[in-house]
């Protein structure tokens, strides 16, 4: 479980007392008019000193005619504790003349001003949390950098050099932050200083409490480094290195041809792209397709294209090349050239490419010139622009060593169709028009399987009636085929009563069914105090809750200490809901479900390097992505089921 001594500083603030009562006034909505309900904090309450039913309540944290008075113990309700917080902090922040920033995003925090710039405003940012782990109430912190509105809109790219800059993705100098970790923590250093030293307490009616002002560290253990696996048994700690030593896993079944597109007046560049994927440009940093991959790539399988300009027209008359040369038992992939994703029309073609050929049953290669133009980059690209070619042929490079064998991962991604619509009165609401949630099915090792719809639906109550149908069918399968273990994957929870009682109704015998919640966008971080650069080992993790973990996908390893690239924060992992309750809280079980998570961020096919997200939960993200692209771009819907990761 790892060195007992280890910890790492969660992004929490403790406040003492730890227990403490509030005082609420309350007043049944159903007695209230709209207009006066509407303005209030609402929620369903019962006495704690009675058995009454809960009753729906508009809240206040102060004294109001027609409110009636009660005293909850703070841990009786977490949520209402919470919101009585948070309003204790914005009066004592008032009280003091902190001015805070208002409409800065949709969560209930409170934030406060660093430093403003044209780009936008650098913040601090509080929110009541309680701390299950060590059952504390407190406020989580982070930094976070505000884009001016004015300001995006005037900017032409879809990526801004200087928003990046002050949001610390990237250094002074336009690289990759590497020291991201000492950056957040710097932002955390001024609030620490300026603001938290003028309401280290704070006082609420008869209530004082104060506030930490070092962070909450935690316990840390750690899980195994990932093992990866390749052709005839062999095993590496790389990847790369591994390919190298090693034939690939598996490769294509069909010898495949290559179709070069590009446009006339990129001929050079593009034969510089075929030079670099022959492994001719820089050979210490890829040796190139065919002897890394052991695949024919030479000139008795690549073909080139040239064309006045890459249109919706000459993808078509290609697509229907490429179907000419299935039905002839060949398999083309082609490999296009195209411009720099630097506006939007460069957005839209990049995506047109896509979708014209996805919709054709069609995987292909996009790469941007800008690339190319960059030969550091293009040297540093050209491995992950073949592993991509390769696994798009239809091979597998590797897949790694699974802490439970012969489990089948389902990972689940949905895109649903949302608008706007306003009633009589002129209020808009968002509602959903139209319900897809799909899979990626994988094996714990990570090999990738299939991508399947499990509902599509213009109504709520078809959409869930087809999802509990589909994901018993795959669990029905996945039985017959011998799996003991499914664990399914979602960045979402999935309703227990309308989906998950009526799924584990109905089990074969035998089956175990885990549910994970994963996510990399959560309002979690955390830094190693005994390392210089702040950054946790890679594979470290700590609990915060009985159910809830931070894992570091990502981080320090254990035999370098340089980095060469940004190191993201945590994921977030929930083990949220098992049909067997025994064997989800079992310990040993447990960290077997969060090893295969950090294991299949290794199977990534779409780089060397790319190991933030298990690819269950990553490539439902990148189809989703490209789904959101085509609907913006109105270019309409694609059958996308058992195709090749054409997604990488």
């Amino acid at each position: 479980m790892g060195d007992s001594e280890s910890t790492i500083a969660l992004n929490f603030l403790e406040i003492t007392p730890k227990s403490f009562d509030l005082r609420i006034y309350k007043q049944r909505v159903s007695k209230m008019d709209a207009e006066s309900a509407a303005a209030c904090y609402k929620r369903n309450l019962r006495s704690q000193d009675s058995s009454e039913t809960e009753a729906r309540f508009a809240i206040e944290f102060e004294q109001r005619d027609g409110f009636e008075e009660e005293i909850f113990t703070s841990k009786f309700d977490i949520d209402l504790t919470k919101r009585y917080l948070l309003h204790v902090l914005q009066k004592n922040l008032e009280l003091r003349g902190i001015k805070t920033i208002s409409g800065f995003d949709k969560y209930r925090r409170v934030y406060l001003p660093l430093k403003t710039w044209t780009e936008g405003i650098q913040a601090v940012w509080m929110e009541p949390y309680f701390l299950a782990q060590t059952e504390s109430f407190g406020f989580l912190v982070d930094f976070k950098f505000r884009v001016d509105p004015e300001y995006k809109a005037k900017i032409a790219t879809t990526s801004d050099r200087r928003i990046q800059v002050l949001s610390g993705t990237l250094d002074d100098k336009g690289f990759a932050n590497k020291a991201f970790y000492q950056f957040k923590y710097d932002k955390l250093q001024v609030f620490f200083e300026y603001y938290l030293s003028r309401f280290h307490e704070i006082e609420f009616g008869r209530s004082t409490f104060t506030i930490s002002n070092k962070l909450t560290e935690l316990e840390a253990a750690s899980l195994a480094t990932k093992t990866y696996e390749f052709a005839d048994g062999k095993t590496n700690a790389s990847p790369y290195l591994g390919l190298l030593k090693a034939k690939p896993f598996s490769k294509p079944e069909v010898i495949t041809d290559y179709l070069f597109l590009f446009r006339e007046s990129d001929r050079s560049f593009a034969i510089n792209l075929l030079k670099g994927l022959r492994g001719e440009l820089s050979p210490n940093t890829f040796p190139g397709i065919e002897k890394l991959f052991d695949i024919p790539f030479n000139n008795s399988c690549i073909r080139g294209k040239k064309v006045p300009e890459i249109t919706l027209g000459v993808l078509e008359d290609i697509a229907e090349e490429i179907k000419s040369d299935r039905t002839a038992g060949k398999n083309t992939l082609p490999i296009v050239l195209t411009r720099s994703k630097l506006t939007p029309a460069d957005d839209e073609l990049y995506y047109l490419i896509k979708h014209t050929f996805t919709k054709s049953n069609i995987a292909c290669q996009v790469v941007t010139k800008d690339l190319i133009v960059n030969s550091n980059a293009l040297k540093y690209s050209l491995s992950n622009i073949g592993l991509q070619i390769f696994a798009k042929a239809g091979g597998k490079p590797w897949i790694v060593k699974p802490a439970l064998s012969h489990c089948l991962i389902v990972g689940i991604g949905n895109k649903n169709k949302e608008v706007f619509i306003a009633d009589e009165t002129g209020y808009t609401k968002k509602t959903i028009e139209k319900f897809l949630t799909y899979s990626v099915l994988t094996d714990s090792s990570g090999l990738f399987k299939e991508i399947q719809i499990l509902s599509e639906a213009d109504n709520e109550n078809d959409y869930y009636k087809k999802l509990v149908q589909k994901l018993k069918s795959i669990l029905h399968q996945a039985h017959e085929s011998g799996y003991r273990d499914v664990v399914i994957h979602a960045p979402f929870r999935i309703s227990r009563p309308k989906v998950w009682d009526l799924v584990f109704a109905d089990l074969p015998e035998g089956l175990n069914v885990s549910v994970l919640v994963i996510s990399n966008d959560h309002k979690f971080f955390g830094y190693d105090f005994s390392k210089n650069a702040l950054v946790p080992f890679e594979s470290s993790y700590i609990q915060i809750s009985k159910h809830e973990y931070l894992v570091w996908f990502e981080g320090l390893q254990y035999h370098s200490s340089v980095f060469s690239k940004r190191i993201g924060g945590p994921i977030y992992i929930n083990v949220w809901h098992a049909n067997d309750r025994n064997l989800q809280f079992d310990p040993i079980y447990r960290k077997r479900l969060l090893q295969d998570c950090i294991n299949l961020s290794g199977a990534n096919w779409r780089g060397f390097k790319a190991k933030q997200l298990p690819v269950s939960i990553f490539y439902c993200q990148k189809i989703a992505d490209f789904l959101k692209k085509f609907d913006d771009y109105g270019l309409g819907h694609i059958e996308f089921e058992n195709l090749k990761p054409w997604f990488l």
